[in-house]
C-alpha cells in the first residue's frame, strides 16, 4: 500500500550534508523528555497512513490513504469515519460509486480549513472519482463533492485559499474554483506559464501565488497575470519542489532531493539552506511554520528549526513518534500534530 502511494510523486531522496550561510550548527534547543499522544487504527483511525491533518478546536480531522477521513472529537474521545460509501452507507455496484453526501474519494491528500467548512483534496487513479469536496457542518447533507474540471482536477496534491478563490493543484496544473458560485473558473498549465504541470505545493502571498512544481517554482502575480519561473539559473539545484512555507516574512521551499531553499527577494533568487541537525540527510515531505519553529517532515523524522534560538534539533521515534516517516505537521492550540505511516501523533508542547 505504501509503495502504491509513493507513485503519487512523494518519493523523496537524500539531502546535502554541508552547513551553509545563515543557519549555523549548534546544540539542540528542545527540552526533553517530550509528551506524545499516538493514535492508530486500533484507537479509531480509518487507516494508519495519515497524509493530512486539520485541527479546529476540539475537532481533529485526519486524511488517510485508502481510508477517507476520520473526525476525532478530542473532548468526547470519539471517532467518526467518512468514506465514499456515504452516511448512511450506500452500496457499491462494483462499477461506479453513487456520489452522495461523502468525500470525493478515499485517498485524502489535503485538508484545508475554511471559515465555515473544510476542503478535502483526494487522489484517484481510476474513473469517476477523485478531485475535491468540502464538509459544511450546517448543511443538511454536509458533504459536497465537485466534478474534476474535465479531468484536470482529479489527482489533487495541493490547495490554497485566497479570499473567494480556491487554488487547486493537481498532476496536470492549477484549477481555480470560485467559492461563491461553486464553479470552476480557470485552469493553468505549463502552456500558460507554469514551470511544470505537477503542482506539489501552493502558497498565497498577497498579490502573488507561489507554486512548487516538478519543474521548479512559479510565481504568479495575480494582478496582470504575470508569470515568473525559477529554476537552476535562479539557484534551484533541484527542480522537483515538494513543499512551500512562509517563515516570518521569508519563503522556504523543499525539494524532492531533500534540499531546503530560502527566497532572496532583492536577488530574485533562491539560496540553499542546509540544516545542522542529525536528520539533515532525510527526504522532505512537508514544511510547516508553527509556534516560532519550522517543522521539516522527513522520511527519517522531523527536523525542527527554532527561529528565535537560530538552532536546529530533531524529533524521532526515540522521542515518542510512532514512525520516522512523517508526512505532515499541523498546528493545534497547545501543540503539534504529525501524520505518519504508523498513525497520527500529537506533541503536547507549550514553549
Amino acid at each position: 500500500m505504501r509503495q502504491a502511494f509513493y507513485r503519487l510523486g512523494f518519493i523523496i531522496v537524500l539531502m546535502s550534508m554541508i552547513v551553509s550561510h545563515g543557519y549555523p550548527a549548534g546544540a539542540g534547543f528542545i527540552t526533553r523528555p517530550l509528551s506524545f499522544q499516538n493514535l492508530t487504527a486500533k484507537e479509531g483511525l480509518s487507516s494508519d497512513m495519515i497524509f493530512a491533518i486539520a485541527a479546529r478546536g476540539h475537532e481533529i480531522w485526519f486524511g488517510a490513504y485508502a481510508g477517507g477521513t476520520t473526525l476525532y472529537d478530542r473532548s468526547k474521545k470519539t471517532f467518526q469515519v467518512f468514506t465514499t460509501k456515504g452516511e448512511p452507507q450506500e452500496k457499491d455496484d462494483g462499477v461506479a460509486i453513487k456520489w452522495k453526501n461523502h468525500p470525493a474519494y478515499n485517498d485524502v491528500t489535503v485538508i484545508l480549513p475554511d471559515k465555515d467548512r473544510l476542503w478535502f483534496g483526494t487522489y484517484f487513479y481510476g474513473f469517476g472519482g477523485g478531485g475535491i469536496s468540502y464538509y459544511h457542518p450546517k448543511r443538511k447533507n454536509p458533504w459536497r463533492p465537485f466534478n474534476t474540471n474535465n479531468g484536470v482536477a482529479k489527482k489533487i496534491v495541493s490547495m490554497a485559499l485566497d479570499g473567494d478563490v480556491l487554488w487547486v493543484g493537481s498532476e496536470r496544473g492549477i484549477s481555480v474554483l470560485d467559492k461563491k458560485t461553486e464553479k470552476w473558473q480557470a485552469f493553468y498549465s505549463a502552456k500558460d506559464g507554469l514551470s511544470g504541470n505537477f503542482v506539489n505545493a501552493l502558497l498565497v502571498q498577497g498579490d502573488f501565488l507561489w507554486a512548487g512544481t516538478n519543474g521548479g517554482i512559479t510565481r504568479l502575480q495575480k494582478s496582470g497575470m504575470k508569470w515568473k519561473n525559477y529554476g537552476q539559473p535562479e539557484g534551484l539545484g533541484d527542480l522537483e519542489i515538494k513543499a512551500l512555507a512562509r517563515v516570518g516574512d521569508r519563503i522556504w521551499a523543499g525539494s524532492s532531493r531533500g534540499t531546503l531553499y530560502e527566497y532572496d527577494p532583492p536577488a530574485e533568487a533562491w539560496k540553499k539552506i542546509e540544516p545542522a541537525d542529525p536528520l539533515k540527510d532525510g527526504g522532505i515531505y512537508c514544511l510547516a511554520a508553527i509556534q516560532g519553529k519550522v517543522f521539516v517532515c522527513r522520511d527519517n523524522g522531523v527536523s525542527v528549526y527554532g527561529i528565535s534560538q537560530n538552532q536546529w534539533d530533531a524529533l524521532t521515534t526515540a522521542d515518542g513518534l510512532p514512525s520516522n516517516s512523517v508526512f505532515c505537521a499541523t498546528e493545534d492550540k497547545d501543540g503539534v500534530w504529525f501524520g505518519t505511516d504508523q498513525g497520527a501523533s500529537f506533541l503536547n508542547w507549550i514553549p
